[in-house]
């Protein structure tokens, strides 16, 4: 019914046009007619004719089910391409008429033959910039590569006049106030009762005051059984009125039971004690590291080399920020900058930005990020990219040297026993000290990105000299991962929320009952049972007096430069693998769906997982195809159309 009114309206239209008999009012009809005198009153006879035209083939497309949008851009597309066709061949003619229209301006023919020779060669122009670095980016990167090594060679090389920082820069330390005797007693004799109280008799206590825990070792009857006095950890700290009863059953290497109870006045562990100790100074570790004071008093060092990485968890305020002030500030007192590097990440933006001074004495630098203490999660994905890049980059040095490792490589460099040649520069490498203060909030951003390259730094790093030191203060199993956590061996736990978290750290209780402040559980690589330390505390204040003292002294013309990732990538683009046979099918592909993922890939090529995900970078690479998405979403597509995709692939096969 529709479309017979449309068609009456349309021979009214004409009939009211023409007005030839052929059209008479029989044919149009009255109702057709009448429609067609309003449209032409209203839009006039071209817009009344047009109107009729344009809803009878929308009518048309309805009862066809055509696409109205996919009609548009594939004629668009199509009346573009014939436009860019016909665009020389007009102006060819346009040419053509000119010269017959105006044969006796000699010159003219000569002005619009210069014109057209300009506009070709912009275009051949345009293609050799465009072919110069495929050509010549070899050869660059080659040159950057070697002036890179050239400059850390000078850093090795280049004596600075530098003084390692004195001790009086840390504040005084107080004296160690230990648990009285009669509080010592008081407790030790309360302890007897309840385990008493329990049918459970102790033979022997000893006492060892700390200077925030005290350690009373019991030895119990013959008949006890030790899991009776580990179920009564809670009842004992009832008992004493105290937070953070820990039961050590057995002390290893002893027959006894030991119980950890806090002194009712703690007092503080200052750095000074500890780096000023003759424990610290006598230290022969490569990395050596304060660690503070254990509930006997003693001063506890190690050695970041042998750990050889760190993963450190604790709750908000249970002292990780200033454990990791103490590290570097342990490293700052014993390593010229000649020896250790830093990278710094620190995503809060607060707790670390103090060392940024420290930038042409002991930071190491990402050449593509323009920020010296890293914030950024992006940013920090690639520094940890560009580590593993200087990572290889250090093995191959080892490899062609024929050493094992840093230190024998560093050794023989000193002894004269490897020598530089053309293909590669041979110099000492220093230590890289990778410290990360908030692992969660870049895995909350982009956990794949940086759980890949933290993987392998764990896992390959340690014999190039570059050692990590993880923080975070959720240590649950989405920010501490399993390939992260199986390459972590060393930890430290501060006080955290629930046993959970404990076992998540140290695969073990425990942590739950620190009572904050810098009290930790320290498990070493290889051990079982983990040490209670309480953490050397260094102020803010002290931290920069230290990196004051540093950044006043004579440093070198520029920090040293890790590999840069951008220039990586460009090599890899112009000289790395062809594209896949699939590739322009592949491309076809997302652009027709308008949507790019792997799965789809999979689907419509019926090819495997890793070779689709292999195309899919190549296409990102190429910019058809953006960055993947959190959530496993489907990836955007950059470009619109089929058309304007096979000029694209044309531009890529043409480089």
């Amino acid at each position: 019914l529709v479309a017979l009114f449309l068609i009456s309206v349309f021979l009214g239209n004409l009939k009211l046009m023409f007005g030839t008999e052929e059209f008479r009012v029989e044919i149009c009809g009255t109702v057709g007619l009448y429609v067609a005198d309003i449209l032409i009153k209203l839009f006039g006879e071209l817009g009344s004719f047009l109107i009729v035209l344009t809803s009878f083939l929308i009518l048309v497309g309805f009862i066809v089910e055509l696409n109205f949008y996919d009609s548009v851009v594939i004629w668009g597309d199509k009346i573009v391409s014939l436009l860019r066709k016909l665009k020389p061949k007009m102006a060819k003619r346009k040419q053509s008429k000119i010269q017959v229209l105006k044969p006796s301006q000699a010159e003219l023919p000569k002005q619009t033959e210069v014109k057209i020779s300009q506009v070709e060669p912009k275009q051949d122009k345009i293609a050799e910039i465009a072919q110069e670095p495929i050509v010549e980016v070899s050869p660059d990167v080659k040159k950057t590569t070697v002036s890179k090594d050239a400059v850390r060679n000078q850093q090795v090389r280049k004596k600075i006049d530098f003084k390692l920082p004195p001790i009086e820069l840390l504040d005084p330390s107080e004296d160690t106030l230990l648990a009285d005797e009669e509080e010592l007693n008081m407790n030790a004799e309360l302890l007897r009762n309840k385990l008493a109280n329990f049918d459970i008799d102790i033979e022997k206590i000893t006492i060892t005051p700390g200077p925030v825990v005290t350690l009373y070792e019991i030895v119990p009857a013959a008949d006890v059984k030790i899991r009776e006095i580990v179920s009564l950890a809670d009842d004992i700290a009832l008992a004493l009125a105290a937070r953070g009863i820990r039961v050590i059953a057995p002390m290893p290497g002893k027959g006894t039971v030991g119980i950890e109870i806090p002194n009712r006045k703690p007092s503080i562990v200052r750095i000074r004690s500890v780096i000023d100790s003759r424990e610290f100074k006598n230290f022969n570790g490569v990395l050596p590291i304060a660690m503070g004071k254990t509930i006997t008093g003693e001063v506890y060092c190690d050695d970041l080399a042998k750990m050889p990485h760190l993963l450190i968890g604790g709750a908000t305020g249970s002292g990780k920020s200033v454990g990791i002030n103490t590290i570097i500030v342990s490293l700052l007192y014993k390593l010229l900058p000649s020896e250790v590097k830093f990278v710094i990440i620190d995503p809060k933006k607060v707790e670390l930005v103090n060392y940024r001074k420290l930038v042409n004495h002991y930071l190491a630098v990402c050449p593509d990020v323009d920020e010296e203490i890293i914030t950024t999660p992006e940013n920090a994905v690639l520094v940890l990219k560009s580590l593993v890049i200087e990572m290889n980059e250090r093995y191959d040095k080892f490899s062609k040297a024929g050493v094992r490792n840093i230190q024998d490589y560093n050794e023989r460099i000193r002894q004269g026993r490897i020598k530089s040649t053309e293909e590669v520069q041979h110099f000492e490498l220093p230590y890289i000290v990778v410290i990360i203060d908030e692992l969660a909030d870049l895995m909350l951003v982009a956990s794949n990105d940086v759980e890949e390259p933290i993987t392998r730094l764990a896992q390959l790093a340690r014999g190039v000299g570059i050692h990590l030191v993880i923080a975070t203060q959720r240590p649950s199993v989405d920010v501490i991962t399993g390939l992260i956590k199986a390459n972590f061996p060393t930890r430290i736990a501060y006080q955290v929320a629930s046993k959970v978290d404990s076992r998540t750290i140290l695969d073990m209780n425990g942590a739950e009952q620190l009572i904050g402040s810098g009290d930790m559980l320290y498990l070493p690589a290889g051990a079982s049972k983990p040490i209670r330390i309480q953490n050397a505390f260094v102020s803010v204040e002290e931290v920069e007096r230290i990196v004051d003292y540093i950044a006043s002294q004579p440093g070198y013309d520029r920090p040293y430069e890790l590999p840069s990732v951008v220039e990586k990538q460009k090599i890899e683009i112009n000289t790395g693998d062809d594209f896949d046979e699939l590739f322009d099918e592949a491309a076809k592909i997302v652009v027709r769906y308008k949507q790019a993922s792997t799965s789809l890939l999979q689907r419509k090529l019926k090819i495997g997982y890793a070779r689709a995900a292999r195309i899919m970078d190549q296409l990102e690479r190429e910019g058809i195809v953006g960055p993947p998405i959190e959530g496993n979403k489907a990836r955007d597509v950059l470009i619109e159309s089929e058309i304007e995709l096979e000029e694209y692939l044309k531009t890529i096969k043409n480089k």
